[in-house]
């Protein structure tokens, strides 16, 4: 009966994890017709600093993983530790420590962290630590997650915003 709870609270709040992402690729696509362009940019920039959390949220819980006593897998720190500070990066404003990098491929960056991150899930859940049900919920999570930051994407490349 428990495992059956966690498993309805993590999908519920999953899906409704998903909402940043969705309503920021819906505000940059409804703009400029029904919000101005300045203001659905703003929500892109939400998009990716709400990424780049999500990111180091799910590689701390590979971490966790990785120290329980049980564990299968022999994975090493550094990746997670590496995960995180590339999502870091990401969303490091530009002319910081020298830096440029467009908008698009900082979404990018996040997009393919998320995405070796479902791998490395998957891998776990089929090692079994973690339950079935949870590659299941991170599959899907992962691919409105992505097509949400693809429609980003696009639209800042039409906009020219590279």
């Amino acid at each position: 009966m428990a495992a059956n709870r966690q498993q309805e609270e993590m999908t519920k709040l999953g899906f409704y994890g998903l909402t940043p992402f969705v309503i920021s690729a819906a505000a940059l696509w409804i703009s400029p017709i029904v919000l101005p362009q300045h203001v659905a940019l703003d929500f892109h920039w939400l998009a990716l600093v709400y990424g780049a959390v999500i990111v180091g949220y799910l590689s701390g819980a590979g971490a966790g993983v990785t120290l329980a006593p049980t564990q299968k897998l022999r994975e090493s720190f550094v990746p997670g530790q590496l995960i995180a500070l590339v999502a870091f990066v990401a969303v490091i404003p530009d002319g910081v420590l020298f830096m440029w990098l467009g908008a698009a491929p900082r979404h990018f960056i996040i997009l393919v962290l998320l995405v070796y991150l479902l791998m490395r899930d998957m891998n776990a859940t089929s090692a079994g630590l973690y339950p079935k049900w949870y590659g299941a919920l991170r599959l899907r999570l992962t691919f409105w997650a992505g097509l949400s930051i693809l429609l980003i994407i696009s639209r800042l490349l039409m906009w020219g915003f590279y």
